[in-house]
């Protein structure tokens, strides 16, 4: 019977107080298949120690959103230095997704639509624009003000390190993107719509600006619903994820414009967007855990393949 582990840091813990406690750990550790045995981890400072018992297992069920001063990238990079098999995306491509500047222009350089951030508040084309840090989550320290306040708080937003993007006025999706069954390839579940309460055209997913809630059977017409899936599709593969991502996308006359990109989508089987999204398309916890299992196989497989036949590839760590 193989040894695997459940990694995870609780709420308090955690750099935004992302929901997540044992009990959703412990739905978690349900959903995976009898035949292993499961360990859960909790997340440490990390050091030495926690990297020998990690290493003990066949792979890690990342659900560590950061620690402390740490975010989840880092701690995804801390995983990968210590040769921790984890089933998340790399940390380097999880640096690249949470630095929404660098993550914009990789978009957009490879055709994908973004509001593209400014670089001067001197040519103001839209009605509304938006500051949100460029390192920053959870819809946090986000601002949305008129054109024509953008010139007053300029100054103070480039010194807080915020980027400054244009407020696309739209209806606003959210895609759960997941391995198919066998392993092999990534899809895209069709989207949830986001709708704020009561309507209206300035809005943030949650409840920081207004309330909204969620509509899992929008209107959408089949192109939309097409371009929305293959945009959020195309932006996991240009970023280079793995295992699982969700994709915010802003929709303005059937063009999909892509808005942030959660490389590890918080798993609370209540509370948050992934999970509800999979429970709308009979898509059970147990499944899903055991497509993740499937691609990381196929991952190891053809690693291994590639060493075999490419030896030079291999490098030596102790050299």
């Amino acid at each position: 019977m193989k040894n695997v582990a459940i990694l995870y840091a609780e709420s308090q813990f955690t750099p935004w107080r992302e929901n997540i406690n044992l009990n959703t750990v412990l739905q978690i550790h349900k959903a995976i298949p009898n035949n292993l045995n499961v360990t859960i981890v909790h997340m440490t400072e990390p050091n030495y120690s926690l990297a020998s018992l990690l290493r003990q297992f066949e792979w890690v069920l990342n659900l560590c959103y950061g620690f402390g001063r740490h975010s989840q990238a880092d701690i995804a990079m801390w995983l990968d230095k210590n040769s921790i098999p984890h089933l998340s995306s790399n940390g380097i491509a999880q640096y690249i997704a949470q630095d929404k500047l660098t993550a914009e222009k990789k978009l957009f350089e490879s055709g994908m639509n973004v509001p593209v951030s400014l670089d001067s508040p001197l040519k103001l084309t839209h009605e509304y624009y938006i500051s949100k840090p460029r390192l920053g989550g959870c819809h946090r320290d986000i601002e949305i003000v008129p054109q024509n306040e953008v010139l007053l708080h300029w100054q103070r937003w480039k010194i807080e390190g915020k980027l400054v993007q244009p407020y696309l006025i739209g209806r606003e999706f959210s895609v759960a993107i997941l391995p198919t069954m066998d392993g092999r390839d990534f899809m895209a579940l069709p989207p949830l719509e986001i709708i704020p309460i009561p309507a209206k055209k300035v809005f943030i997913a949650g409840s920081s600006m207004g309330k909204t809630k969620r509509d899992f059977t929008p209107n959408l017409s089949v192109m939309e619903l097409n371009n929305i899936q293959s945009a959020a599709l195309k932006s996991h593969h240009i970023l280079n994820l793995e295992y699982m991502s969700r994709v915010d996308i802003r929709m303005i006359n059937e063009i999909p414009y892509v808005l942030d990109v959660n490389t590890m989508p918080n798993l609370h089987p209540t509370q948050s967007m992934f999970p509800a999204l999979l429970k709308n398309h009979k898509i059970g916890m147990q499944i899903f855990i055991e497509r993740l299992i499937n691609y990381h196989d196929k991952k190891m497989k053809d690693v291994k393949l590639n060493n075999q036949l490419h030896p030079e590839s291999l490098v030596d760590i102790f050299a």
